[in-house]
């Protein structure tokens, strides 16, 4: 597979990916590269290490839910919105994530993921 340019931006190819339970299931302890714009415009690469996946057991008939944590670095912290996330394999997909801690080691966000089967 061949990744487009780093950019942070959000394209009509991104949107319509969609990251499956089966393949989020796979992903802890990789690393996800979260791409963010700065205030000079230029795209930064924030790498989040994926520290869990749970499957939400109370989805409805037909759908899939389920969350990812994730721990990045001190800083920058990623103010809660979606992002472009690289996976080194797979490619890029839109994922919305949210702070929801911090300590000395780093920054925790989690992602909650809702879609049909």
């Amino acid at each position: 597979m061949t990744l487009p340019d780093t950019t942070y931006q959000l394209d009509d190819a991104v949107w319509t990916r969609v990251l499956t339970q089966e393949m989020a299931s796979q992903l802890q302890g990789q690393s996800l590269v979260f791409l963010a714009g700065d205030t000079a415009g230029q795209t930064q690469q924030i790498p989040l290490l994926v520290t869990a996946f749970e499957a939400q057991s109370r989805a409805a008939p037909g759908m899939a839910a389920y969350r990812l944590n994730f721990q990045g670095p001190t800083a920058p912290v990623l103010p809660s919105q979606t992002y472009r996330a690289r996976h080194a394999e797979w490619g890029d997909f839109a994922i919305m994530v949210s702070a929801t801690g911090a300590d000395a080691q780093g920054v925790y966000y989690e992602a909650q993921f809702s879609h049909a089967l």
